[in-house]
């Protein structure tokens, strides 16, 4: 179980399929910081997107605080990391 509530983890991979849009490869610096918990800009990118109410974004948030690799599975879906 990923700790998201079901179907959430499709809608983040559709708020975030812009971020890594047509790179081969992506940074690892940023999925290393992703890994060790800074999210708080992707968080606030969920809170906005007007897709979740406030307790699911909090629901998100502590998933990623538990497994940060949910936040990084979202949006490397499809991309190198390199």
């Amino acid at each position: 179980m990923s700790g998201l509530p079901s179907g959430v983890d499709g809608i983040i991979r559709a708020i975030f399929a812009y971020e890594f849009e047509g790179r081969d490869v992506v940074d690892e610096v940023v999925i290393g910081a992703i890994r060790s918990g800074e999210f708080g800009e992707y968080l606030d990118t969920v809170g906005s997107s007007g897709m979740f109410t406030p307790s699911v974004v909090d629901t998100i948030g502590t998933a990623w605080s538990k497994n940060p690799e949910l936040l990084v599975e979202a949006l490397l879906d499809g991309v190198r990391v390199g």
